[in-house]
């Protein structure tokens, strides 16, 4: 038995490092497989963390030289937010922004209504707004967000809105139509005590919910869309929304190489958003089976910015309200 196990750590080990050193030769919206291997990464790496001391504490030089790569690959990602220990300054003045999927959530609203209340954030970026949260939260939130932006679809899962303490002195939403079950996406202008800020709701595509086993191309041409808007802004610019990748993939590598990850700044631990299947309604993509117990897996849920602003303070919200993703709250501050 010990000696299969070690026969299949080698092939573990040398599959990954060879993946590794070819990913990027490997374009992920031409190649499904490497895009759900690329979605999955950020767990395959894992493994490595535990082989890796046992490998040298039974001098296994060969399979220890096979997981160094994995091992530094998982070092140099999620060092950062695993070891950062420093918290925010509290009286320190900033945007505070949550963005929240909603699961397309139509009739136990309350418990959402509580998640956003209890993380009073300034601005709230909603995805899958459907037609009755958006009439329940303008009316039980106008107390506290008196300019709201709200555009709930026919098809809830497309819906988007945006909640806000700041005026909101423009607003536009569309979906790509020509793209196979597109979702919703929304650009707001909010006026920030006299200062404009570009906010962008968004919700690309999940590369499994395309008519296909799992193909990345349609989310990469949103992405690469979106970029092109971006690049057009010349104010300060927030990216938040359910993106629907991890951070392993080659579309949040090229976000990040124009914008940065608020979360992989700021945040502390791993920040997984989803699924939180803690509630019966959240099970629906697994058929309700009693998976409660199981924690995030996952970030699928981000805050970009352009260097025009710094991250205080980033960390998922605990409580899901209900949905299968947990919101994500960041505070923000413009830079002079």
């Amino acid at each position: 038995m010990a000696r299969w196990i070690g026969r299949l750590a080698v092939v573990y080990g040398a599959a990954l490092t060879g993946f590794l050193a070819l990913r990027g030769r490997l374009p992920e919206a031409r190649l499904p497989l490497v895009a759900a291997l690329n979605s999955g990464l950020h767990l395959l790496l894992k493994p490595a963390l535990v082989l890796l001391p046992l490998a040298l504490l039974r001098r296994r030089v060969v399979l220890a030289g096979l997981l160094v790569t994995p091992v530094v690959e998982y070092l140099r990602a999620y060092a950062g937010p695993l070891m950062r220990r420093t918290d925010p300054e509290p009286g320190e003045p900033g945007i505070r922004l949550l963005t929240y999927n909603l699961h397309a959530e139509e009739t136990r609203l309350d418990p959402q209504i509580d998640v956003i209340r209890s993380a009073n954030a300034d601005v709230v970026a909603l995805q899958e707004l459907s037609f009755a949260a958006a009439k329940r939260f303008a009316a039980a939130l106008a107390d506290r967000y008196p300019h709201q932006a709200l555009h709930p679809n026919a098809e809830p899962f497309a819906g988007q809105g945006i909640l806000s303490r700041f005026p909101v002195t423009a607003d536009d939403y569309w979906q790509h139509v020509d793209i196979p079950n597109a979702l919703g996406h929304q650009r707001a202008v909010l006026d920030v005590n006299g200062q404009a800020v570009v906010l962008y709701n968004l919700h690309p595509v999940h590369p499994g919910m395309v008519d296909k086993i799992y193909d990345a191309a349609p989310r990469a041409d949103e992405v690469t869309r979106l970029l092109a808007r971006i690049e057009a802004e010349t104010l300060p610019v927030v990216l938040a929304g359910d993106f629907n990748m991890s951070d392993q993939s080659d579309d949040y590598r090229r976000i990040t190489a124009r914008l940065q990850d608020a979360f992989r700044q700021a945040g502390r631990g791993l920040g997984y958003t989803f699924p939180d299947w803690s509630a019966p309604q959240a099970r629906s993509v697994v058929n309700g089976l009693p998976l409660g117990f199981l924690p995030p897996l996952v970030r699928l849920d981000y805050v970009f910015h352009n260097p025009t602003m710094r991250v205080i303070e980033a960390r998922a919200w605990p409580d899901a309200g209900g949905s299968d993703h947990r919101p994500l709250l960041v505070r923000l501050k413009i830079e002079e």
